[in-house]
């Protein structure tokens, strides 16, 4: 499995991949803090790569892998919810309550995403 495919589905807006992805990791058992750090990416995908990292690391119970901590922000505030570009309410959350691993990065979200049931 690979960390960029869930990164990726999450830049995209794709919701049902995303899900899958980590309904998959969990079966898996899947090592969060063995995520091997990104080469060659821009700032924006390594910069989700390490707050998504850090994010599910810290759900897991695991230590993120080092080089999350060496990744800076994005270069701009980024919604990973579309509906939060236009619903006030939603956006006012993401900004308040969102993950702190993503808010650190400058990607906004729920409290609870990426969970799933």
């Amino acid at each position: 499995m690979d960390v960029l495919d869930l990164v990726k589905a999450l830049l995209a807006y794709e919701t049902l991949a995303a899900r899958q992805w980590l309904a998959d990791a969990e079966r898996a058992r899947f090592a969060w803090n063995k995520v091997p750090a990104p080469v060659g990416l821009d700032a924006t995908t390594s910069a989700l790569a390490a707050g998504v990292t850090e994010l599910l690391a810290s759900r897991s119970g695991q230590t993120p892998p080092a080089w999350t901590a060496q990744i800076p922000p994005a270069p701009e505030r980024i919604f990973l919810v579309r509906a939060a570009t236009t619903m006030p309410r939603l956006r006012e959350l993401c900004e308040r309550e969102g993950p702190a691993p993503l808010l650190q990065r400058g990607f906004l979200a729920p409290p609870e995403f990426l969970t799933f049931a």
